[in-house]
Formats: structure tokens, sequence, C-alpha cells
């Protein structure tokens, strides 16, 4: 472009009106490549019509082409146009893109998130055109029969808007997936509603309350029954009176044995601190070493595997005495698990 402020005027003019056709050819030129217009979602092929959009950050934005009056033109000869690139830059004319903007995070209402139109060339060309026609002789009739009218008549296509696309599409899914839904609730509801009418309402509540403390019930013994059968029922596991069996209280007292094979092999007595008795989750016991006053939590399950391998190591070294506090054991008992 000849805009130097030491180009001659007839440069100067040629810049201008080569400003002019770029200008024309953003509102309206055709297409020399097939691709995909964004906006309607069909194929731009080679000789249709296209325009160009006015999209934020969607490439690279180049320089000012055009002169001024530093080149000696006068306020009516002075034109510009600044040229953009990127992606999604051209859509087929009559075609209103949008773009989906996230708003303000600031609770501010005048700016939620939404659909924001993205202005065209030809949207631009369209509205001077509009005021030129609604603003002279005979405005009021024109405004009365619309915009569809005036592009009929002057020969340009329908305007065709993305966001009813995109409305329209979300709106099908929307009820597609409703439909799927109630399909698969249907047979759920129509059950429920068969046991409504072959039920009262007492008796059902009646039978739920069983069920669910039934279900409590067995999700709380189940792993006792399971450790019972593994064990053999050691007697030590048992008060005297019947078969049931011993629960863990507070301030009771017991042995562990920790380290074993290893050279600071001991056994240690704890004292329960603390129980809890869970209905659906396992039962966890803390206690206390006497020796050192470490507070350790074992789940019940856990901690009865530790007191019977203490008890059986015992037996196997022959330890009969009761032990308060700590005892090693590495070197003063020699069992055949000892190296």
């Amino acid at each position: 472009m000849y805009t130097t402020t030491t180009a001659t005027r007839e440069k100067v003019l040629k810049a201008v009106a080569a400003t002019h056709r770029a200008m024309e050819r953003h509102a309206c030129s055709k297409s020399q490549f097939k691709f995909k217009c964004f906006s309607c979602g069909e194929m731009i092929n080679r000789g249709d019509k296209i325009t160009r959009c006015h999209k934020a950050n969607a490439g690279m934005t180049l320089r000012y082409r055009g002169a001024g009056g530093e080149c000696g033109l006068t306020m009516a000869e002075t034109v510009f146009y600044q040229a953009e690139t990127g992606k999604d830059m051209w859509v087929h004319i009559g075609c209103n893109p949008c773009y989906w903007d996230e708003g303000f995070d600031n609770g501010d209402e005048s700016s939620p998130p939404g659909l924001r139109g993205v202005p065209t060339e030809w949207g631009c060309k369209i509205d001077r055109e509009w005021e030129d026609w609604t603003s002279g002789p005979g405005g009021e009739s024109w405004l009365i029969m619309g915009v569809p009218y005036f592009l009929k008549v002057k020969g340009y296509p329908k305007e065709k808007s993305m966001k009813k696309r995109i409305v329209h599409a979300v709106t099908r899914f929307q009820a597609l997936w409703r439909g799927y839904i109630y399909k698969k609730a249907y047979p759920e509801a129509l059950l429920q509603a068969q046991a409504a009418q072959m039920y009262p309402p007492e008796m059902q509540a009646a039978a739920d309350e069983e069920i669910e403390a039934g279900l409590s019930y067995r999700q709380q013994t189940c792993w006792e029954e399971e450790w019972r059968q593994s064990n053999a029922q050691r007697n030590w596991l048992w008060s005297g009176e019947g078969r049931e069996e011993k629960q863990i209280q507070v301030g009771e007292s017991y042995e562990i044995l920790m380290d074993r094979g290893k050279s600071n092999e001991a056994v240690y007595s704890a004292e329960v601190i603390r129980v809890d008795t869970g209905i659906y989750a396992p039962r966890w016991v803390s206690v206390k070493f006497h020796y050192d006053g470490e507070v350790r939590d074992y789940r019940q399950r856990r901690f009865w595997k530790l007191v019977e391998e203490c008890y059986n190591f015992k037996e196997q070294v022959g330890i009969e005495a009761k032990i308060i506090g700590k005892i090693s054991t590495r070197y003063r008992y020699k069992g055949q698990d000892s190296t």
C-alpha cells in the first residue's frame, strides 16, 4: 500500500481504491476453497458467497491499510481498514454466528453466561441499508413490513441464526434424554404402584422396619461368626456362662507380642481405653500400652488375632505370669520359631 508521507497523490488514491475493494470483499466475496460454515453447519463450496466475521481473539490482527490526511487527502477521501486472520473467520452471507461467553463470576446480573452474537461485515452492510430505507420517504411502511420482506425485495438470502440452531439441538437432546430416563424408570414405578395397591402403607412401614432391623443385625454379626468358625472357638475368648463371646470392656488389660523373631522381640501389656461399637462399620478398639503410654487403634478382629498370637507364644515358651509393662523374650526364651 502506498501510504508513506512521501508518496504522490496518485499513488495514495490507488491505495484508497484498493482499500475500498478489500472492504467490499470482506462484506461479500466468492469462496476459493471448500470448508464448513461453523454458523449453519453446512458446507461452503467454491463460488459460494461468504462474508468475514468480527470474531475477537480469533487469530492475528494485521496493520492498518489505507491512507489519511498526512498524505494530503481530504476527510471524504480518507479510508482505513484493519485485516484479521484466524480460524472460523468466514461464513455464508446471511448467517448470524454466535459464541459462548462465560460472563463475569461476580454476581453481576447484567453479564450472565450465555450465547453472544458475532457481528459480520454482511450484517453491518444490511444494517446500513435498512437504516437508509427506513429513514427516507415511506420508511414507516418498511418498518411495518420488517426486515424479512426487505431482504426478499433486495434479493438477499434469508438470515440463519446459529443460536436458534444450537437451542433446537439442545432441546431435542434433552427430549431424547428425558424419554430414556422415563423408559428406565417406568418398570420400577409400575412395581411401586402395584405394591402400594397390594399392601397398605401401615403394613409396608412395619415390614420395612423389620427388614432394616434384621439387616443391621446380620451386618453387625457376620464377621464375628466367620471369625469363630476359622479360629476353632478357643476357650480363652469365651466367658464361663454359655457359649457367648466375651465382649471387650474399657479398663481390661491384654497382652500383645511385638516384633516376633527380631532382636527387639517383646511382650507388651495394654489397657483398653475406648471401644467403638458400630452397626454398619467394623468395631474399633483403642488401647494404651503400660510401658510407654502409646495409644493405638485396632479393628476388633485384628485385635483378637494379636491377643491369640501372644497367648500361643506364651504357651510355647512356658510363660505363665501375667505381664504388666514390657518383657523382652528374644534372648530369655528360645522357642522353635526363634533363630
